[in-house]
């Protein structure tokens, strides 16, 4: 069961280059969180528990020239509570040039 109202949040077709922010709600009686864990440089966080939202910006750099077509982004987001438990959030996305 996630602590979250949506533990993963779909951007759709974004265009390349410019931040994306995105934020998680927490649900009723969730426990405090102890660590979050974003899975690469990309993304940065920030927790206003008494709001109970995790902000999440996404850098959205542009897509490298070798790559061609739409890039599919997958970023996750490990959450570790203090009671030793742990949940992943997720944001997904389909960018283009």
């Amino acid at each position: 069961m996630s602590h979250w109202k949506n533990p993963v949040i779909n951007l759709g077709v974004i265009q390349a280059g410019a931040p994306k922010k995105v934020t998680f709600i927490s649900l009723p009686g969730m426990p405090t969180i102890d660590k979050v864990r974003p899975y690469c440089g990309c993304t940065t966080s920030s927790y206003d528990s008494e709001r109970g939202e995790l902000n999440i910006t996404y850098s959205n750099s542009k897509i490298p020239q070798q790559v061609t077509g739409a890039q599919q982004i997958n970023k996750r987001i490990d959450i570790v509570y203090s009671d030793g438990l742990s949940e992943v959030l997720t944001i997904i996305a389909t960018k283009t040039r």
